[in-house]
């Protein structure tokens, strides 16, 4: 071996064993200077993929070898690093607003506005008549899995005459450190069930306390409305509303553990899964963020961004039929970073496109078996494939 390549080798065993240390560090916002949730960490190594999830502190332990380890989360710049630092500074890629501020009372106008708001919506949003062009893209890093999924096609969106979504998928595509083909659409059906405008109703006017966030500086008539869970404090987030039109144009929402089973679990399957398979849920945390356009007078959700993170175990679930049906459909991925964007197409489709239905995603449901068949089919839409990550 020549010198030189002696010197190469030497460096890189010298980097892995760097990297293999167990280094601690916490990942934040540098603005904010708060701690970011469940923020991705992870590095590829020839045809290795190691990668670590900061907990609800931001903190993180980075145990494997990496030459470039790769930080991320929805909200905020992507870093590569080549060491731990004792913190990570994330720049965020959207205003985030600052929790410690002090703010004033709930002026009256706010609830009689958002009120109105509630009444008139059901004429102003999701009465879309014409199809849409969407561009989805998925993310999910979990332990030593990579998974990416990239589709485009037409997006159907609900009407007076039709409620719920369908689409036509044009283009679809995987890359993985593996070699799964399975098709993951969840959060594509998340974000578009999961509206923060479908949400805003007299419950959650009523369940919210809210306030001005007089440091936004927008548009005539617009205002930042910054809300929070009377009950949990897990619930949080902010909102644009245009006053004069009585449209929300934007939102930022975050949901935590105790909001989203209360919002999105039945408290009877739950008992049942928790009694008969020990079955327990325990992280369950979404950040969500949506932006609004009107179209032929009416307004559709045009970029979502949003990220799944989800942790249970099923201690007891041996049930061979069960097993089979979580193969055939991946399973879920319970770290996940996805957005779709919604524009106007002048490509119409015709009358022989076979459009199939998005269906609400669930966590606990009990499943007929042309819904369990359907969920497979979803799983296995055409994609063309990619094995392995890119440095």
């Amino acid at each position: 071996m020549t010198t030189k390549r002696y010197i190469i080798l030497l460096l890189w065993l010298m980097t892995a064993w760097m990297g293999a240390r167990a280094q601690k560090t916490v990942v934040a916002d540098a603005v904010t200077r708060l701690p970011v949730e469940h923020a991705s960490l992870y590095a590829k190594e020839g045809r290795a993929f190691h990668s670590v999830v900061a907990d609800d502190e931001g903190r993180a332990v980075v145990d494997f070898p990496f030459r470039k380890l790769t930080v991320s989360h929805l909200n905020y710049e992507k870093q590569v690093l080549t060491r731990v630092p004792d913190t990570v500074w994330m720049k965020p890629l959207v205003r985030m607003v600052n929790e410690v501020t002090v703010y004033s009372g709930e002026p009256a106008w706010i609830r009689k506005t958002l009120k109105r708001f509630v009444k008139e919506k059901t004429t102003r949003y999701h009465t879309h008549p014409e199809v849409l062009h969407y561009d989805y893209n998925s993310q999910s890093i979990s332990g030593r899995q990579y998974y990416q999924y990239q589709s485009e096609g037409w997006m159907r969106m609900p009407s007076p005459e039709k409620k719920g979504y369908d689409f036509h998928q044009l283009s679809g595509h995987i890359t993985a450190v593996d070699s799964t083909t399975l098709t993951d659409v969840a959060n594509l059906r998340r974000m578009l069930f999961e509206d923060f405008v479908d949400e805003m109703d007299k419950k959650f006017i009523s369940g919210h306390r809210f306030y001005i966030d007089y440091d936004y500086e927008g548009a005539k008539n617009e205002v930042s409305l910054i809300f929070r869970d009377k009950k949990y404090g897990d619930d949080r987030g902010h909102f644009i509303i245009d006053t004069a039109r009585c449209v929300i144009v934007s939102a930022q929402r975050h949901i935590g553990i105790k909001t989203n089973k209360q919002l999105r679990v039945s408290d009877f399957m739950l008992s049942m899964a928790r009694i008969m398979t020990g079955y327990k849920i325990h992280e369950w945390m979404v950040d969500y963020r949506v932006t609004y356009e009107e179209t032929s007078g009416s307004w559709h959700p045009a970029d979502i961004a949003y990220k799944f993170y989800f942790k249970a175990e099923d201690p007891n679930d041996t049930d061979e039929q069960s097993q089979e049906f979580s193969r055939q459909t991946g399973g879920g991925f319970s770290n996940m970073e996805s957005t779709v964007r919604l524009r106007h197409t002048d490509i119409a489709p015709d009358d022989s496109t076979r459009w199939m239905s998005l269906p609400r995603s669930w966590i606990l449901k009990y499943n007929t078996d042309e819904q369990r068949a359907y969920e497979v089919e979803l799983s296995n839409l055409p994609a063309t494939f990619t094995l392995g990550v890119e440095e």
